[in-house]
């Protein structure tokens, strides 16, 4: 026999539904009824009478009108699992690796054009790739689901220092700041070079010189450089383009030619960088 969860109305509302097992929500009154009942037809994709209880069978069944969250991991072991799909059974953490870059572009495509329906696609194309990687994971005996889960929860709580601690922020610089505050105590005050190791290589070059640079000067750097625009740096780029030049390679070769000359104290302007 199944098991059915039981929760009154209100912690219906709160809660995190699997339409797989069964459901009894009891305590259903005048004034979570109307919502009881709109988020049982989001969850089930059909209508319900919600009096003062309702129970609804659940459905392990693939084919569904609507699916949840624990639909999601169902069929992503089951496409995982032994006799499921060869191409899914072979992936790695490596050879799915660039999918999430190019899914978070394309999430960024959808965002800039107000495409909302486009967007609520992108949005599970890259949790697709989140939850790939804990069943990679998972199934090689590295970590589970409920260790992501709880590493992230953590973050949130400890460093919402103004939410779930003492601090109180008025704005979101504020918040900001005291985020900042409680990544730098986690991290042990980590050094300069620490900090900068942690810059992703896989950072396109732009956004690399810019994190990288941004560490620099709060460290002492003095950026002198004046009256420069974007428009600067597009030129600079045709200028590439026409001399036949990989501007993103020698972006990135300049921004490893920064950290050397800053790191070895050879520098202490942007302006004193010399292309070696």
């Amino acid at each position: 026999m199944k098991s059915v969860f039981t929760l009154t109305g209100d912690d219906f509302l709160n809660a995190l539904i699997d339409t797989r097992f069964d459901l009894r929500v009891t305590d259903i009154t005048e004034n979570n009824r109307a919502a009881v009942r709109n988020k049982l037809r989001a969850l089930y994709g059909r209508d319900f009478a919600a009096e003062s209880e309702v129970y609804v069978e659940g459905d392990d069944c693939v084919f569904k009108k609507r699916y949840s969250d624990g639909d999601l991991l169902n069929v992503m072991q089951k496409l995982t699992a032994e006799g499921g799909c060869p191409w899914d059974r072979a992936q790695t953490h490596k050879s799915i690796r660039v999918n999430a870059i190019e899914e978070a572009y394309e999430l960024c495509q959808a965002i800039d054009g107000s495409d909302l329906e486009n967007l609520k696609e992108e949005i599970g194309d890259l949790l697709l790739q989140a939850v790939f990687h804990m069943d990679i994971a998972e199934r090689a005996g590295e970590f589970g689901r409920l260790d992501v889960i709880d590493a992230l929860v953590y973050k949130l709580v400890s460093r919402h220092t103004h939410i779930f601690g003492a601090d109180i922020a008025t704005d979101p610089d504020e918040a900001l700041k005291y985020w900042e505050e409680a990544k730098a105590a986690e991290k042990h005050a980590l050094s300069l070079e620490e900090q900068i190791a942690r810059v992703p290589k896989a950072f396109p070059a732009l956004l690399k010189a810019q994190k990288t640079l941004k560490k620099f000067v709060k460290d002492g750097l003095e950026n002198d450089v004046v009256g420069a625009t974007a428009i600067d740096l597009f030129r600079a780029v045709c200028g590439c383009e026409k001399e036949g030049i990989d501007a993103e390679a020698e972006l990135s070769r300049i921004v490893s030619l920064l950290k050397k000359e800053y790191m070895h104290g050879n520098i202490r302007k942007v302006s004193e960088l010399e292309d070696k």
